[in-house]
């Protein structure tokens, strides 16, 4: 069992053994101070949360390969920067995707009914993006944007078959949400 004032090196070690006992421990260590570090860059507790899950994760996941050249709170401080970075362009994508919408129907001479319809159905699509766990959110806007499934993966580190899966569920949950909402237009 590792004790607290074990040094980081000992800490990543075991790590690369599958050790929980030194994963829970970084885990102990340094999750309130990158939670607090990142909340004060995003703003949004939540999304945080989030981030710090996704640092750990990640950490947990590359243990066997895992290269740290500084002390464990630097690592971790680049990691969860890389991260914050990440949700910056994810949302910047969100942010594009319905502009870029908006934008097409504004362009063309829709009457204020085909309007406020679309309108209703840009936010309740909205919603519904938002719901999504986060590698799906982002894996949907990522295509959105024309980004292809390869990119996606790389940029989101996952297998491409994750992303596809990722991407075919959003779309089967909009179409249902929106069959539900609008059973009228039969979305299939």
């Amino acid at each position: 069992m590792l004790q607290v004032g074990r040094k980081d090196e000992e800490i990543v070690r075991q790590l690369k053994l599958g050790d929980t006992a030194a994963y829970d421990l970084l885990y102990e260590m340094y999750w309130k101070k990158l939670y607090v570090h990142i909340l004060t860059r995003i703003k949004d507790e939540e999304a945080a949360k989030d981030i710090v899950q996704n640092v750990f994760i990640n950490i947990w996941e590359r243990k066997e390969t895992i290269i740290i050249n500084t002390s464990l709170e630097q690592f971790l401080m680049g990691a969860a920067k890389f991260q914050v970075l990440n949700y910056f362009r994810s949302e910047k994508i969100e942010e594009r995707v319905f502009d870029h919408t908006l934008r097409k129907f504004e362009d063309a001479s829709v009457s204020i009914n085909e309007l406020s319809d679309y309108l209703d159905l840009e936010k309740l699509i909205e919603v519904e993006i938002k719901g999504f766990p986060e590698k799906m959110r982002h894996a949907y806007l990522l295509k959105h944007a024309h980004h292809s499934t390869s990119e996606i993966a790389e940029k989101l580190n996952l297998a491409e078959q994750t992303v596809s899966n990722h991407i075919c569920e959003a779309m089967r949950r909009i179409r249902k949400r929106l069959s539900e909402k609008f059973p009228e237009r039969l979305i299939n």
